[in-house]
């Protein structure tokens, strides 16, 4: 047999690895940009719906409620009867945490921290707040460039040890705000459905 046939298709193997991995269009960063700039502009905001998170060894699913006001934020997952609702909010110098099966709160000046010291798991909350809207957080270095669609809405992204996917996007008075968000992590995997958005 022929050696040609094997080194044409050798070279078309060559030929496809070779190709440059899809980037953005000026177009779909163009519109990111003005979103990014409107979205951080976003200080106040509420939002309801349901949350998963997931281990190894346990599920929490129930209801999220979280207001973010400026800097300030409460978050409340409200979980089945038996399991206990989680109520994590902001204070001066840090952080406040309250479960209903507890007799007491918990304070941290690092709500990551905090978290991880009693569930053995790590919650990026501060990051979290940005992820919610759909746009980086500005605390930590982005792993990789961010994945865009052609609206310049972000599909996912890499972060601070976290795989963060946007599935599903609503506009809400004027803003393009993500219902439906997967976070995953070696530890952790967490997925939110938003049922309302107030802003």
């Amino acid at each position: 047999m022929s050696r040609y046939p094997f080194l044409f298709l050798l070279a078309l193997l060559l030929g496809a690895c070779s190709q440059p991995m899809p980037v953005p269009d000026s177009g779909s960063v163009q519109a990111w940009k003005a979103r990014q700039s409107a979205l951080t502009a976003l200080q106040d905001w509420k939002l309801k719906g349901r949350v998963g998170l997931y281990t190894a060894d346990e599920a929490w699913p129930g209801d999220i409620h979280w207001q973010q006001t400026g800097k300030a934020y409460d978050m409340r997952i409200i979980a089945p009867l038996g399991v206990g609702n989680l109520h994590v909010y902001s204070v001066e110098g840090g952080v406040m945490l309250e479960h209903s099966a507890e007799p007491h709160a918990y304070f941290s000046a690092d709500p990551e921290i905090l978290i991880q010291k009693q569930y053995g798991w790590k919650l990026p909350i501060r990051d979290l707040r940005y992820w919610m809207t759909g746009l980086p957080s500005p605390r930590s270095s982005l792993s990789g460039k961010l994945d865009l669609d052609q609206h310049g809405r972000l599909q996912s992204l890499q972060q601070s040890g976290w795989h963060i996917i946007f599935q599903r996007y609503k506009k809400i008075a004027g803003y393009e705000l993500p219902t439906k968000v997967l976070l995953e992590h070696k530890d952790l995997s967490v997925k939110i459905v938003i049922r309302e958005w107030l802003v």
